[in-house]
């Protein structure tokens, strides 16, 4: 099943879960890591020439039990018949390419400048040095387009390409066994959101999270899956306003594919 881009739901006729951007950022991490051939969901062929140092850490990541249950996740919406479609809208992938955009920046950094240094700068300062990524990047095209353009690839152009999130890449891979849906005819005025978000903020649900459950109700989904915190806390309050089912844990989810 590869990504499929869809309208509004109806859960009468397309019984849906809904992924939040908690879920999505973990979904993605296990595409690479899945062998889809193997008894362990979490193996990969390891290189003979391959660091030593990557293999221990390979093993590590075997035994984060969440990761391996995402997997088996990404595995049954992939390979497998489930019950359900998983469903995620443009609110989560504009989360997943900020996401994708930090983290991959962060492991250049780590190279170049040091863990140390790296953990230090926030979500701010890294965005400023992605702006002046950008803003470099475009100056080099503009000289390309004039004559100056390299053979090769340069440094500005691989590093764009790596913190930038491939879309066909994305769509073949990263989000394969997912369907993305379209907001259409989606409206939250003054009075509604006295209703029932309010109850959401009053929680200390962020704007975020109060948008993925709306759009999760207004697409007709019949569950919502979230890693977050937050949603445990308010889990009672947004099924009983909802009428959808929350799920907490990778486990959840695989327990209503």
């Amino acid at each position: 099943m590869y990504v499929t881009r869809i309208g509004r739901l109806r859960a009468k006729y397309l019984p849906a879960i809904y992924f939040d951007s908690s879920v999505l950022i973990d979904y993605w991490m296990t595409e690479g890591l899945v062998s889809y051939w193997a008894e362990d969901p979490i193996e990969k062929v390891i290189s003979e020439n391959e660091p030593k140092s990557l293999v221990v850490v390979r093993e590590l990541l075997k035994a984060n039990k969440r990761l391996n249950k995402v997997a088996e996740i990404r595995k049954k919406l992939t390979f497998e018949l489930p019950k359900l479609s998983a469903v995620i809208s443009p609110l989560a992938l504009l989360e997943l390419m900020e996401w994708r955009a930090e983290a991959s920046f962060k492991d250049y950094a780590n190279e170049a400048a040091g863990v140390l240094i790296t953990q230090r700068k926030g979500k701010k300062e890294i965005g400023d040095y992605l702006k002046k990524l950008l803003e470099l990047r475009r100056d080099e095209i503009e000289k390309q387009k004039k004559g100056e353009k390299e053979y090769s690839s340069t440094g500005l152009e691989i590093l764009m390409s790596d913190t930038w999130l491939s879309r066909s890449f994305t769509e073949c891979h990263g989000l394969r066994g997912l369907l993305q849906a379209d907001i259409v005819n989606f409206e939250l005025t003054l009075d509604q959101a006295w209703q029932e978000p309010s109850a959401y903020a009053y929680l200390q649900l962020g704007l975020s999270d109060i948008l993925h459950i709306l759009v999760a109700r207004h697409l007709g989904c019949t569950f919502i899956a979230s890693f977050d915190d937050d949603f445990c806390r308010a889990r009672d309050i947004i099924e009983e306003d909802s009428n959808m089912k929350v799920l907490t844990s990778p486990e959840d989810v695989l327990g209503v594919l």
